[in-house]
């Protein structure tokens, strides 16, 4: 088998990695390398390859051609290819010119034919598994799979190879060689574009694979059809509709998947994608398909932990379980939800109603001789965990749990008698409940107040990658959010303090 002429910056790589993918070849010194065939697809593998017009090393520089520039061979020699731009490549050359000379040294040579086809795609595999290496990697699969599939004789593992590369490009932001499909799905924080794999080679490689022996393909389909809902859902959607079919995807996968790299993957987006959703539903009253989904995540997770024993993915999805259980709180409405209590013969009703972005704080007094409106307080609940809501003995006070974030339910505090904003408990106490809240995942419960009405108890679980054995119990003063008490073990003293 003919090895292509490659030279690169590191060439100790290149020698080992042709030594080790069979593609180099020991010529006896009496035998002389056999030309490459014009028509050969040849890759620039320097950071910039000088197209001249001549074969001259003085020949005047018509172009620059970047790094895994495509080109197509017209005739070669030792030092210089005669090389032509393929015409929907943008490097062509100013002026249009679309033929020049290479120096030899800055390509890669493979030569048409199943033999140089193969040869590309063993390359660009083994390429496209280092980082530094990868847009050349992508760029050889990309022109393999294309000769593959025009002789007929597509193969799903080199569409796979090539999908795994333009998705890992696709999110180190590129550039991207010519033939991979990658379109800019908008910007980041930081203002820089954002770019996305569509997912073609994905659905080629199950398409191949559809008829083939299950056993056989099963890793591969599983990788396959993991990049394809990777493709479809780059990142936690934004919809109910489409964090429902997000979901959906990933936790029929999580059922079914064997392949320990994909498992894992598919648990990690499971929770990811179950958390937003878990919001959405308890924003729409939909408490019932809350707990179906906490429950098929609940058993997918203990199928994770028993597949993959000795990692922790298991105990992450079933963390992130709890807190959609959590957010079903008493398994009411999240609005509207009332308290009601008596004090001095006079009964006081506290209320949360109104709609989704519009939620009201109402207050209604009423005694033997009049009941008033219900009154709304500056205080604005954003989305409460359903029976959430507290009421101190006094009358004067009010807590509840928000749903803050998919992984946070954070306690907040007002006062029913001042005109002042809901305020989160952490951010008033400071101390270990602000540190709890810095951390990704939250689960907060307000245990209640204390019988005078100037204590109020609170449960935290708080955590990063899996949670503690229990949460922390604090009590703050429930008039100006002060850390009072807090504890992990001593119980008894945190319901003496509630008293």
């Amino acid at each position: 088998m003919k090895r292509p002429k490659l030279l690169f910056a590191d060439l100790l790589f290149w020698l080992i990695l042709l030594l080790t993918a069979g593609l180099c070849q020991a010529a006896s010194p009496a035998e002389p390398l056999e030309e490459e065939k014009p028509g050969a697809d040849v890759f620039v593998t320097s950071r910039a390859a000088l197209l001249r017009e001549t074969a001259a090393p003085a020949g005047k520089v018509v172009a620059r051609l970047p790094y895994a520039t495509r080109l197509t061979l017209l005739e070669g020699a030792d030092a210089t290819l005669h090389v032509e731009v393929p015409p929907d490549s943008p490097a062509v050359a100013t002026g249009g010119m679309r033929t020049g000379y290479l120096a030899s040294e800055t390509t890669a040579v493979f030569d048409p034919g199943p033999a140089g086809t193969a040869d590309m795609v063993t390359v660009g595999r083994t390429l496209a598994r280092n980082p530094s290496l990868r847009m050349l990697g992508a760029a050889l699969l990309a022109r393999g799979v294309e000769r593959l599939r025009q002789a007929a004789s597509p193969d799903a593992r080199a569409e796979l190879a090539l999908a795994e590369a333009a998705t890992a490009l696709a999110a180190e932001g590129g550039p991207f060689p010519a033939g991979v499909a990658v379109v800019e799905r908008g910007k980041g924080a930081d203002g820089k574009p954002c770019f996305l794999y569509t997912g073609d080679a994905y659905q080629r490689a199950l398409d191949l694979t559809a008829k083939q022996d299950p056993k056989v393909v099963a890793s591969l389909r599983e990788r396959a059809l993991a990049g394809l809902l990777r493709s479809r859902f780059p990142v936690p959607s934004d919809t109910l509709t489409t964090l429902w079919q997000e979901t959906a995807g990933w936790l029929e996968l999580t059922e079914t998947a064997q392949t320990p790299p994909v498992l894992r993957a598919s648990a990690e987006r499971l929770g990811a994608a179950a958390l937003p959703l878990g919001r959405y539903l308890v924003a729409a009253g939909k408490l019932d398909d809350l707990s179906k989904v906490a429950q098929r995540a609940q058993a997918a997770s203990g199928r994770v932990a028993a597949l993959l024993p000795d990692s922790r993915d298991g105990a992450k999805l079933a963390a992130r379980v709890e807190i959609l259980k959590a957010m079903r709180g008493d398994g009411t409405r999240s609005f509207p939800q009332e308290n009601r209590l008596t004090v001095g013969g006079k009964q006081i009703a506290v209320r949360i109603d109104g709609e989704i972005g519009k939620l009201k704080l109402l207050v209604q007094t009423s005694d033997k001789q009049r009941t008033t409106p219900f009154l709304m307080r500056a205080a604005v609940p954003i989305l409460p965990v359903p029976g959430s809501l507290r009421v101190s003995p006094d009358g004067r006070s009010a807590a509840w749990v928000e749903l803050s974030g998919p992984s946070a339910l954070l306690p907040v505090m007002t006062s029913l008698e001042k005109e002042e904003p809901a305020r989160e408990i952490a951010f008033l106490s400071t101390g270990r409940p602000l540190r709890d809240r810095a951390l990704a995942h939250v689960v907060s419960s307000v245990t209640g107040f204390s019988s005078d009405s100037r204590r109020l108890g609170l449960s935290i679980l708080a955590w990063d990658e899996t949670p503690g054995p229990g949460p922390r119990l604090s009590v703050v003063s429930a008039e100006t959010g002060e850390l009072l008490f807090e504890t992990s073990k001593d119980s008894k003293q945190f319901r003496r303090m509630l008293q």
